[in-house]
């Protein structure tokens, strides 16, 4: 029942700054429990790091140099990178991520937690260290942060870089290594002490019959660093030095030259085309780190003219990707190779599964303890891994940055979606002047329409260049209700279940779910029969004919004010009744008993 209608109800999330704006929806879909988590932080511990870890001084002796010897657009570019310093939320991070799961909701909202407190706390100044190790004592995360900076002053010391040091980022690929391994052995640490399950103390072996330590999560997290516009030019610096010193590749292979007719389309819209956003020398840079688990994927969208993207010769409205994560796969050799060593078995003609198991089918994961027990390995030669592979970007204003768990790819097909086709579906919303959750909505929108079976998650984030003269945070969340279907609720008890698990994942009741879809529908059912679903639904406008139909019989009540009353001129007393009214409403639809088969 679920699968033929799904649960589309979406807990929206909205985090706005002055340098980037995040969205996050999530959606159950066709699922009846609710297996996935999400997480979404700002963390303000590392302001002023960058001029303590480079010291202004010596870019401003470096700029002053390049004034000296080089050409007027050069001054400009010193003197504006030398300006970026002193931007007020210079070194403020970003941190967000999703986790999903098949097999339980332990191991996910666990992972999430779990690094949102690491990131959210995490910071390179020593001063800031000290003040976190005085006030928590015998923390894990806080000692794994004392070791980085010992090693990033150890590998310092070692180059020998001096004054000529670049500019260090506030997170690196170790870092979060070693957030994800600890992330992981905490996890079975709680699960061992029976904290995420009955409360009994259990032995290492019988970790193994633990449900809770046997459930697991794909994973795929991001940070974002306000980081000076420098950081990119060393990148790219150190890039060209790598290339003038390896071999000279050989020259690709010419591609065939595309038709006159998408030659005139490209000329003929090269004005509206989203790809270059903006020609103006940005203030800062976004120093973003992009790590995955599994199957989860992020990928980035440029759209500034400074960013580098890849984007298809043949069609103009496709946009500039960037790939971040990586699947992994056990039939990809390094995993494959590790799988077999600690003696697993690979099937390729049951969908490339390990050991046999359907829910072992990639080859890096979060939990799942009874691929990981063998004592005589180390955790990162065990049949699944949770390390993570990383990947770096440096947006700038415009460029987006989008994160959706696997189900996001799923069509009736059963082929993976393009992200070149989710890109144009954000590049559509940009253009309408959608916000990043509206877009995260698109999304997943998207992927229900075209046969997505498994629940839905999507984070958008886009980078924007402003003035402000303070690092204000808004942070707001809300539901938007989806479709009710009001006979499968009566008929079907699974369906009636798997509502009311949703209803506790957004956090409202049945009643406060009722009203909030007749708040947003109460305008469109009256002339529903008016509306144009033929260009835009095709054939499904029969089905959506229907489920309104069925709620404009639902909120035809008596007790609920007429079409032509405002809900915001509505006394409180007013406002009482209607939400006495949907109680009840709410308590005879879960009273009703499907009817007797015959």
């Amino acid at each position: 029942m679920i699968q033929l209608f799904p649960l589309q109800n979406k807990k929206m999330l909205r985090l706005s700054l002055p340098f980037m704006s995040v969205g996050v929806c999530e959606v159950m879909n066709c699922v009846e429990k609710d297996l996935m988590s999400s997480f979404l932080v700002h963390n303000t511990r590392n302001r002023g790091a960058y001029s303590e870890l480079s010291g202004t001084s010596n870019y401003s002796n470096c700029n002053k140099n390049k004034s000296n010897s080089e050409s007027s657009p050069t001054t400009t570019t010193s003197s504006t990178s030398t300006n970026s310093l002193v931007v007020p939320f210079m070194g403020e991070v970003v941190a967000g991520g999703l986790c999903d799961s098949f097999t339980g909701h332990y191991c996910p909202r666990f992972i999430s937690q779990y690094l949102a407190r690491a990131l959210s706390i995490h910071s390179v100044l020593p001063s800031h260290i000290a003040q976190l190790r005085r006030e928590v004592k015998d923390d894990a995360i806080i000692a794994l942060m004392m070791s980085a900076l010992s090693r990033e002053r150890a590998l310092h010391d070692v180059k020998g870089l001096g004054e000529t040091q670049p500019i260090r980022r506030l997170f690196s690929e170790w870092v979060m290594h070693q957030y994800a391994m600890f992330a992981d052995s905490a996890f079975f640490d709680v699960c061992r002490k029976g904290i995420l399950h009955t409360g009994e103390v259990m032995r290492n072996d019988n970790l193994l019959e633990s449900e809770a330590a046997n459930s697991g999560s794909r994973a795929v997290w991001f940070t974002a660093s306000v980081a000076p516009f420098e950081l990119q030019q060393w990148r790219q610096k150190n890039k060209d030095e790598v290339h003038h010193r390896s071999y000279a590749p050989p020259p690709p292979p010419q591609p065939p030259q595309p038709p006159q007719r998408f030659l005139e389309m490209r000329k003929d819209s090269s004005d509206n085309t989203v790809g270059n956003i903006s020609d103006s020398f940005p203030s800062f840079a976004i120093d973003v780190l992009l790590s995955n688990v599994g199957d989860s994927r992020a990928f980035g969208i440029a759209r500034h003219s400074l960013s580098e993207g890849i984007r298809s010769s043949l069609d103009p409205s496709r946009e500039r990707i960037v790939p971040l994560s990586t699947d992994h796969k056990p039939l990809r050799t390094q995993e494959f190779r590790r799988i077999l060593r600690a003696g697993g078995v690979v099937r390729s003609d049951v969908g490339d599964i390990i050991d046999g198991n359907p829910f072992y089918n990639v080859s890096r994961s979060f939990g799942h303890w009874s691929m990981k027990c063998d004592m005589k390995r180390s955790p990162s030669e065990q049949k699944l891994i949770a390390l993570p592979s990383c990947s770096s970007w440096e947006m700038l204003p415009g460029d987006v940055l989008v994160l959706c768990n696997h189900g996001m790819f799923e069509t009736r097909s059963q082929q993976d979606t393009s992200m070149d086709e989710l890109a144009k579906v954000v590049g559509r919303e940009l253009r309408r002047g959608s916000s990043p959750e509206q877009i995260a909505a698109a999304l997943c929108d998207h992927a229900i329409r075209f046969g997505a079976q498994h629940s839905l998650q999507a984070m958008v984030a886009v980078a924007t260049d402003t003035n402000a003269s303070s690092s204000e945070v808004e942070r707001e969340e809300w539901v938007e209700p989806g479709p009710f279907y009001v006979e499968p609720f009566r008929q079907s008890s699974a369906y009636r279940n798997a509502l009311c698990v949703d209803c506790d994942r957004c956090g409202v009741t049945l009643a406060e779910l009722l009203e909030l879809r007749w708040q947003r529908v109460r305008e469109f059912l009256p002339t529903r029969y008016a509306l144009p679903l033929m260009p835009y639904y095709g054939k499904e406008c029969s089905t959506l004919q229907q489920i309104m139909d069925e709620e404009a019989l639902l909120f035809n009540h008596e007790s609920l004010p007429p079409l032509g009353e405002s809900i915001e001129k509505m006394t409180s007393e007013e406002k009482r009744r209607v939400k006495e009214t949907f109680v009840r409403m709410s308590r005879s639809l879960l009273s009703s008993t499907p009817p007797l088969s015959i």
